[in-house]
């Protein structure tokens, strides 16, 4: 009978087909469906009283799943400031998040990066921490970024300055050999500013300092402008320092500088609401038609007036490197006093171009400003700068966060292995450095090597391969391989940079990516 039989599309007769060229499906008696399915869900039944051993059959999640979930848990930041808004931070959070990255409170210990906008080390105590916790900010930073401390050391590029009333015998000696001089008076917490003629200065002042006054700036269109060029510090002692070279912030004065009025700060001045680039009417054309940078529109201006701005940028990087080399030795006696190397530090240093294309530094400073809030198109320019620093320090991996806090050995040779440090081969053989390191030949020789040198090799050889647009200037780059005198270079270099020196350049020679 019909209703003895069902269809049942699960049984196919592959063999045989119907007229339209699909399966036959072959009918069932329904009193086999019913035992086959008695069957199948009895034998569910018993699985469940059988030893664990008959689970492989129908696997449930292991712990290793578990932990493995566990290692891609996302990293965490904290953010230490003294404001009671974060608007400034905007583009830190947003590129830490893209980065994999959530937030999580200062006061525990359980982020891996601390992002201070406010120098940390007098409210807490960083002095030993985990390997992997990476802090922005060096201890002792500020005997760069200190705008007192910076402007009154004697470097030929900075402008003369005079602590008052200490200097005062000083600064008269220095108006009577330049009595057309001008002088910026300054306070000492940045309050104000004011140029004066030497008579004029109070020279018994104790809140105050003042600055020779720089009076043939280089001009775009009537406007003075300043540059700020952005500067990672990655390791003191040995030191280690690059530059972005993606951009630089121009900032124009908002009123041209000529006829010029001391009374009048906008010609002189940068303040927070200067004239940006896309307004500036010379560089417009190159800046909106052709999508140059800034950087590279205030470079075609000035090839326009017939000048070469190549100097400009090694006059830069001179500045930026001989700057941090003159505080080095202040800051290394400042870090003896932590335990572990977690530090970098993202400075921006101030620079402005006399007509004669000289460049001179104004200052540096800690916690620059990253905020588009003012002017929306320099928001890329903030994010790239910051994917950057992230990616140099090694805090933008895309190796899950937790797998290198572990320590994998297997991370680790991963990332860079002896053999990627190992230079000098043949000087290493011939002096048999295996044996012994007693000869100054086999300093770099990997049987030589302290850890903590080991280390500093490996830290710099990942900072070469993940710098993005960041170049590095400490140690000082290799131009023309066959010019470069590595003993002039390091002549004046303390040990341990003599000795980071000689690495990049051995390196070098191997490879030209790594002369700069």
């Amino acid at each position: 009978m019909e209703s003895d039989k069902i269809q049942v599309p699960l049984l196919v007769d592959e063999t045989s087909s119907s007229v339209s060229g699909q399966p036959k499906i072959t009918s069932v008696p329904i009193k086999s469906v019913l035992v086959f399915l008695i069957a199948t869900v009895s034998c569910a039944v018993l699985l469940e009283f059988l030893p664990n051993t008959t689970h492989s059959l129908f696997p449930a999640k292991s712990s290793n799943d578990t932990s493995a979930q566990q290692q891609l848990s996302r990293p965490k930041y904290a953010i230490y400031g003294l404001s009671k808004t974060e608007e400034h931070l905007d583009h830190v959070i947003a590129v830490l998040e893209r980065l994999g990255y959530e937030r999580t409170a200062f006061e525990g210990d359980q982020w891996d990066l601390l992002w201070a906008h406010d120098y940390p080390f007098l409210s807490m105590n960083l002095k030993n921490l985990q390997p992997h916790k990476r802090i922005n900010h060096f201890p002792g930073c500020g005997f760069i970024t200190n705008k007192v401390d910076l402007s009154t050391t004697r470097l030929p590029f900075l402008p003369r300055a005079f602590k008052l009333p200490g200097d005062k015998d000083e600064f008269l000696e220095y108006i009577t050999e330049k009595p057309q001089a001008l002088f910026v008076q300054k306070h000492n917490e940045h309050r104000f500013i004011e140029i004066k003629e030497p008579h004029h200065i109070n020279l018994d002042s104790n809140s105050s300092f003042v600055q020779e006054f720089i009076q043939n700036p280089f001009l775009v269109d009537g406007y003075k402008f300043d540059i700020g060029v952005y500067v990672v510090v990655t390791s003191i002692d040995p030191l280690r320092v690059y530059i972005y070279t993606g951009d630089v912030l121009f900032r124009y004065c908002p009123v041209k500088y000529h006829p010029f009025d001391p009374k009048n700060v906008d010609k002189y001045v940068v303040g927070d609401d200067y004239l940006p680039t896309w307004q500036v009417p010379s560089l417009v054309k190159y800046y909106n038609k052709f999508n140059a940078n800034m950087r590279g529109a205030f470079d075609a201006y000035v090839r326009d007036q017939g000048k070469d701005p190549r100097g400009v940028w090694q006059q830069v990087e001179d500045i930026i490197r001989r700057t941090v080399q003159s505080k080095e030795k202040q800051m290394a006696d400042i870090l003896r006093n932590y335990k572990t190397r977690n530090f970098f530090e993202l400075m921006r240093f101030d620079l402005i171009i006399d007509e004669n294309l000289k460049v001179i530094l104004m200052e540096a400073n800690m916690s620059p400003n990253l905020s588009s809030a003012h002017f929306k198109p320099n928001s890329l320019l903030y994010e790239q700068i910051l994917y950057s620093v992230l990616n140099l320090v090694g805090v933008g991996s895309p190796i899950p966060h937790s797998l290198l806090s572990a320590g994998s050995e297997e991370v680790e040779e991963m990332l860079s292995n002896d053999r990627n440090i190992a230079t000098l081969l043949n000087i290493c053989a011939d002096f048999d450095c295996d044996k012994s390191c007693n000869v100054p030949e086999c300093e770099l020789c990997l049987p030589c090597l302290s850890g903590r040198e080991h280390q500093a090799l490996h830290t710099a050889f990942r900072e070469h391969l993940h710098r993005v647009n960041m170049k590095r200037i400490i140690p000082k780059p290799i131009i023309d391989r066959t010019k470069f005198d590595i003993s002039k270079e390091t002549l004046n270099l303390s040990t341990k940079n003599q000795w980071m020196t000689r690495w990049f350049y051995a390196k070098c020679m191997d490879d030209i990516t790594w002369c700069f």
